[in-house]
């Protein structure tokens, strides 16, 4: 799309991180994100029906 525009940018704006950051930051935010619904879930699941409705 760049050569379409007729614009250049030189490499080192291009790559920014190497393959294994990104992979790490991928898999690191995959965890962070199942821990943030896997927690929560976990404690609403052991609420009884009446202390979840109580709640809201």
């Amino acid at each position: 799309m760049a050569d379409a525009a007729q614009v250049a940018f030189p490499d080192r704006m291009l790559h920014v991180y190497a393959v294994p950051t990104l992979a790490l930051l991928a898999v690191a935010g995959i965890v962070i994100a199942a821990l943030g619904a896997f927690l929560p879930a976990r404690s609403a699941a052991r609420l009884t029906i009446a202390d979840a409705l109580h709640t809201e």
